[in-house]
């Protein structure tokens, strides 16, 4: 089979999924994706974590050997990002205190920038949910029949590999030893009228599982407050006293004052959020199948999950890791 007819699926429509969709057509290999997934950009639901993420780079990573992918994968996405900056319409970044020039994104509308390059790129969207009661095996043959249904001319052996960038939904599909590695870190964010001046990030490690931190969202008159990071829990409800404290600490480190413009002095509150970081214990896993020799119906399969609060600074790290093993095949 000729390289340029190589056909991609990529399970899932979250900034992982969306940023490999790109990278794959952007990859001058010749590859044609299709994207498949429940949720697409617009879509609100507690399933659907990127679209309530606060968006701004901010390594996770440290400076262990293990943590060297993690390195390279941010250290990737800020270049690219400091380029669409510079290159774009938006304004350049700024330094936030007096440590590192970061970069805060529009979560919502960046969304829709990459879905919108794909679909401009020749990729086929179908809005779909695969069955996922047949384990891998089983995913795999759903989402090629959802795929091959929808374009007659396709043949199942142009369907080179299959891309599960489903986050934290990975684990109805996996191996009981591997589902149970994923789990979720809840967050909790307020989303307020205005655009902070700056980026603010203050960790109390006598709060536990709570901070402080402000993220504007450029464009948007908005800007995202928060927050926790609760490990293992599944709660999708707004915790009001969880709210009550977020604001209390965000104004007791004197963040974001310029939006402290309500009654009273105090921040003017559009919405509530509750999201599911989609975590993994060992890291974000980014690699070839290791079951069945990587193929399953005849069809290659590469993972991009895990990627806990890091989905966003790693993505194109991550999505280029993707098109490099597929190269590899």
């Amino acid at each position: 089979m000729a390289h340029s007819t190589k056909e991609i699926i990529v399970l899932g429509a979250g900034v992982t999924g969306l940023q490999t969709a790109l990278s794959l057509l952007t990859s001058h290999a010749g590859y044609k994706v299709t994207l498949v997934a429940t949720h697409f950009p617009g879509d609100i639901s507690i399933n659907y974590t990127s679209p309530l993420a606060g968006g701004h780079w901010r390594s996770h990573a440290g400076l262990s050997a293990a943590d060297a992918l993690l390195r390279a994968w941010d250290a990737r996405t800020y270049e690219v990002w400091l380029r669409l900056l510079r290159e774009g319409d938006g304004k350049a970044g700024e330094g936030y205190e007096d440590r590192y020039q970061s970069v805060c994104i529009n979560v919502p509308q960046y969304l829709v920038y990459l879905y919108t390059r794909v679909t401009e790129l020749g990729a086929r969207i179908i809005k779909s949910t695969v069955d996922v009661s047949s384990g891998l095996d089983g995913a795999v043959r759903d989402a090629k029949r959802i795929v091959l249904s929808s374009d007659p001319s396709l043949d199942k052996s142009f369907i080179f590999a299959l891309i599960n960038a489903t986050g934290l939904s990975a684990r109805h599909i996996l191996e009981p030893e591997e589902a149970a590695k994923l789990y979720p870190i809840r967050g909790q964010t307020i989303l307020v009228k205005g655009e902070a001046n700056r980026a603010r990030t203050y960790t109390d490690f006598g709060a536990g599982e709570e901070i402080a931190y402000v993220i504007p969202r450029a464009g948007s008159g908005t800007t995202i407050i928060g927050g926790c990071k609760q490990t293992g829990n599944y709660d999708q409800g707004v915790d009001e006293k969880l709210n009550d404290r977020i604001i209390e600490r965000v104004v007791q480190e004197g963040m974001a004052r310029e939006l402290q413009t309500g009654k009273d002095g105090r921040f003017e509150i559009i919405s509530y959020q509750v999201g599911w970081r989609p975590a993994r214990k060992g890291g974000p896993r980014v690699e070839l199948e290791k079951k069945s020799s990587g193929k399953f119906d005849g069809t290659w399969l590469v993972h991009a999950y895990g990627h806990s609060g890091g989905g966003y600074q790693e993505s194109v790290g991550s999505a280029e890791r993707v098109v490099e093993i597929l190269k590899e095949l």
